[in-house]
């Protein structure tokens, strides 16, 4: 029995390159994917024995138009067809996500091979049967998860008795003559049929053509709105009546949930690793263009703590992996930019085992507690259903918390999440993989950023951000990632798509006015003394943090390649002083334009902020308030500085590849430094 989990050992893997194929011809990353008319993939055997048979399943993101109504996706492996289950379209009706499933005759150890997806008229279905759910009960399957509480109870949930249940017809994730996947849940039961009124047990059952292979995912959930405390528990599952996986004392805390996998009765489900091509995935505008030509360095011993998939308490159910368990927590981590360390090393390498880590992180995202399942619809609930809900005991509507059923091990590592800290945890593990239950993560952790806003700034079911800029940033790209992935017809996808509509409005109205906030670009100012400044030259200087608003700009560029384009207006609002500060020498000295903090103004005796207007002026009270001195390239300031400089170069603001040029000739190591932590190593977009 093959058990896929959070705690794999990292193997060596086998690093691929997916090229983009034009008219049949494979060519350099360099060159441009415009006229791309089909993609290759990589389908790799990493493991040391000879594969038959095998099924693989892989999520694919599509450019606008590249696969237009009324075409199809064909890939063909050997004799057969792959199975393509359509997810999400562009508004023009081209394909924009699709979950890619197939069997692979045979792969020896180590062994690769190619895999190509082209655009092309529609094939008959007739002849092509799906998987049925009569097929699969026809054998014996089943996967049991049972409960044992404190008390002496008992319950368990069984996914054949869900997939069984009268008058209730399964959810559908995949359905073809290759795969079909049927999404069921309810409560662990105990023997006389009384469910427990607050655990849930989700499984996502995929049977593949034959039901000779069956991928079992099992998440197990305290998530409703009914607002459980902590419940203890030993839990145990089997799968075809056999013992699988068993841990005592589990303190399953409010609002999270954690999952596992598993096959059944084979070994081959999950076993083949596929190679995306990242030039193309990027160009879809889902994903910032990282430089793909870096030769990434090994790991050093801080990262490889930091970024290892090892055997330990992290990587447990409920565990916290790769995290900071504090999310607060002040200083650079490898979660804290567009997207974490871990993903980025994986998109540039395709590595098998940095792949592992993707997914165990993005499993493990589900421990935090930041999920809120309604009742009455059995979705994330919504600030639409409650708009002056706040997550915290301090709103006017908030969680009526009940007591624990059973108290925590006081041991027990706590895990607080963070706005303005968040990470990217589940958009990457979807993009790749068309799992339901990453699509599920990234609809939570979106809607997370809404609950956990104070309701009266954000305008009640607005949805508008209103915390720390930084958070701000996180949370326009945590939501607009769930709106671009959000199935058709999942009404998360609309849900999310107003949220950042309505934010951008905000934005646009309150940056341009009239009046207009600030001549030269400056937001989110501050007191010396909100930013805890000590000992100030001048009391009344207004600050911000330069650092901060990269996030932010980066964040609006994202937003207009993932087809918002009312966010270019806010991205250059900013991109007034975020350029403006490295091209106005003499008057302002570039090397003051990256510090930790940065002075735009002060607050007259009447308590208004009067910005500086004039880069003389600006470059004057910032040499009062800084030294003039660029950060060094490995410095999370500098990163991001010239990250946000090329949204400037992508969005064709003035004097950016001017203000790129002077930044990239003051660190003659800038490639160095982003091989050893490529995560902010981004590059501008061909044109």
């Amino acid at each position: 029995m093959f058990i896929h989990w959070m705690n794999w050992r990292c193997i060596a893997g086998v690093i691929v390159y997916a090229g983009i194929c034009f008219a049949g011809t494979a060519v350099t990353p360099a060159m441009s994917a415009e006229s791309a008319q089909s993609i290759k993939l990589q389908a790799v055997n990493p493991s040391t024995k000879r594969l038959i048979d095998a099924p693989v399943t892989f999520g694919q993101a599509f450019r606008r138009g590249d696969v237009p109504p009324g075409k199809q996706v064909h890939c063909v492996v050997g004799d057969r067809w792959a199975q393509v289950d359509v997810k999400r379209r562009y508004r023009d009706g081209s394909l924009r996500f699709a979950v890619v499933s197939m069997v692979l005759p045979t792969l020896a150890p180590g062994e690769s091979k190619e895999l190509e997806l082209v655009s092309a008229e529609p094939r008959p279905t007739a002849l092509m049967p799906p998987v049925t759910l009569k097929d699969l009960l026809a054998t014996d399957f089943d996967t049991v998860v049972t409960f044992r509480f404190p008390d002496g109870a008992k319950r368990a949930t069984s996914a054949r008795e869900l997939l069984t249940r009268r008058n209730t017809e399964p959810t559908t994730w995949l359905k073809g003559h290759t795969a079909s996947e049927w999404l069921v849940e309810g409560p662990p039961t105990d023997a006389d049929g009384q469910p427990d009124k607050d655990l849930l047990v989700r499984f996502a059952v995929r049977a593949y053509a034959g039901c000779k292979q069956v991928r079992v995912s099992a998440t197990v959930e305290n998530c409703w709105d009914t607002w459980a405390e902590n419940i203890r528990y030993d839990m145990s599952v089997a799968v075809d009546g056999k013992q699988v996986f068993a841990e005592e004392a589990v303190d399953h805390r409010r609002l999270s949930r954690w999952r596992m996998v598993f096959s059944w009765p084979h070994e081959a489900a999950d076993q083949i690793h596929v190679a995306h091509d990242f030039v193309y995935l990027a160009s879809t505008g889902a994903l910032p263009n990282y430089d793909d030509s870096l030769d990434l360095a090994p790991l050093s011993p801080e990262q490889e703590r930091a970024l290892s998939d090892v055997k330990d308490g992290r990587w447990r159910i409920m565990g916290r992996g790769s995290l900071c368990a504090y999310m607060p927590t002040t200083g650079g981590r490898p979660e804290i930019a567009p997207y974490p360390t871990w993903a980025v090393r994986y998109l540039l390498t395709q590595d098998p085992a940095a792949k592992r880590l993707v997914l165990a992180n993005g499993d493990l995202a589900g421990s935090w507690p930041v999920h809120v399942r309604a009742r009455k619809t059995g979705r994330v609930m919504t600030i639409d259903e409650r708009p002056e809900f706040w997550l915290d005991d301090r709103g006017k509507d908030r969680p009526e918390w009940q007591l624990p059923r059973h108290l925590a091990d006081p041991r027990q590592t706590r895990l607080s999440p963070d706005l303005a800290h968040q990470g990217s945890f589940a958009f990457v593990p979807y993009l790749v993989t068309g799992d339901h239950f990453y699509l599920e993560e990234a609809y939570f952790w979106a809607n997370y950023c809404l609950l956990a806003t104070w309701p009266h700034p954000r305008g009640s079911a607005e949805g508008i951000l209103s915390g720390q800029i930084r958070g701000n940033a996180w949370s326009m790209r945590n939501i607009a990632d769930a709106a671009w992935i959000a199935s058709d017809g999942d009404p998360e996808a609309v849900y999310f798509d107003e949220k950042i509509r309505n934010n951008l409005a905000d934005r646009i109205h309150r940056m341009y006015g009239p009046p207009e906030h600030s001549k030269l670009g400056f937001w989110g100012e501050r007191t010396t003394k909100d930013a805890r400044i000590q000992n100030p030259a001048d009391p009344d200087w207004m600050v911000v943090a330069p650092w901060e608003h990269d996030y932010l700009i980066w964040s609006f560029q994202h937003l207009v390649d993932l087809g918002y384009p009312d966010a270019a207006k806010p991205r250059d609002y900013l991109l007034r002083w975020r350029i403006g500060a490295l091209t106005n020498s003499p008057d302002f000295d570039p090397r003051l334009a990256a510090p930790y903090r940065f002075v735009v103004g002060k607050r007259s005796k009447e308590g208004k902020v009067v910005f500086y207007d004039d880069w003389k002026t600006l470059g004057r009270e910032n040499a009062r308030f800084n030294e003039p001195s660029l950060p060094n390239a490995g410095n999370d300031y500098a990163y991001s500085a010239r990250a946000a400089v090329i949204c400037g170069v992508d969005g064709g603001f003035a004097k950016a590849l001017e203000a790129l040029d002077w930044l990239e000739r003051q660190f003659p190591d800038l490639r160095v430094q982003m091989r050893r932590n490529p995560a902010w190593a981004i590059q501008p977009r061909e044109k």
